[in-house]
């Protein structure tokens, strides 16, 4: 195990320290809980990004409905680009 140091403001380390006390756990322990449950909401989010990367290709703007042709003509406007097709 490798040891750190974070900072926390008053009001997290106290809620922490209480939480940490009514549990029976280490201040520390829960931090680690919390580590692992955010780095599995990232592989999580990271795994359903990569479930669907390239199974959609970009449509041809004559074949995109009224709205959506001006949804993705609004978006090409905001970066600057122009419309193809």
């Amino acid at each position: 195990m490798i040891r750190t140091q974070i900072h926390l403001p008053e009001k997290e380390y106290e809620e922490l320290r209480q939480a940490a006390s009514s549990q029976k756990r280490s201040m520390a322990d829960c931090i680690r809980e919390a580590i692992r449950l955010f780095l599995s909401r990232q592989r999580t989010n990271r795994a359903r990004l990569e479930e669907i990367a390239g199974k959609f290709r970009p449509v041809p703007m004559s074949d995109l409905k009224p709205h959506d042709r001006w949804t993705a003509e609004a978006i090409l406007r905001s970066k600057g680009r122009r419309k193809k097709d």
